[in-house]
């Protein structure tokens, strides 16, 4: 009985992350800058707005992402790049997803390749968005709180008793 339960629950959520679209998380409005800014500057702004990334416009159009790994990678120990331009160290072309892409492309593309953050796009290129891991969390957990919150530390485990019983 309870394996129906649990499976009933996971495919409220399959179908759930089929369905809706990426734009009805509740994302925070994202930090876009032009590829000329430079990367210090970027830094700044980054830390100010507790962003983990930036988008990269050129002409409004989504050209690039830097994330916290780039500061990491490519900043870290190298005060000479804090001046440079921005489009020196991007990621050039991120994966991204439409705004009527479902959640569930966003998951695949996060887990496939290990992304933090998802840059958002509309029809014409222009950055609407960008989904952060924490987004998909917080949506899991807002929508399908007794199932995700209840579930085991094994989850082929099924409970025999009520908690505290």
């Amino acid at each position: 009985m309870q394996t129906r339960r649990c499976s009933a629950n996971t495919m409220k959520v399959e179908q759930s992350l089929l369905e809706v679209s990426v734009m009805t998380l509740e994302l925070q409005p994202p930090l876009v800058l032009e590829g000329t800014s430079s990367v210090g500057d970027v830094i700044r702004a980054m830390q100010d707005g507790g962003h983990g990334c930036a988008l990269v416009t050129e002409n409004k159009r989504l050209a690039g992402i830097f994330t916290e790994r780039d500061v990491l990678l490519s900043v870290l120990g190298n005060d000479a790049v804090l001046t440079q331009p921005l489009a020196a160290h991007m990621t050039a072309n991120p994966v991204c997803v439409d705004t009527v892409d479902p959640i569930r492309r966003v998951l695949l593309l996060m887990y496939e390749g290990g992304y933090r953050h998802i840059p958002v796009v509309d029809a014409t290129g222009q950055a609407a968005g960008c989904v952060r891991h924490k987004d998909i969390a917080q949506c899991l957990v807002n929508h399908f709180a007794e199932y995700v919150l209840n579930l085991p530390p094994d989850p082929e485990q099924i409970a025999q008793t009520p908690e505290g019983g």
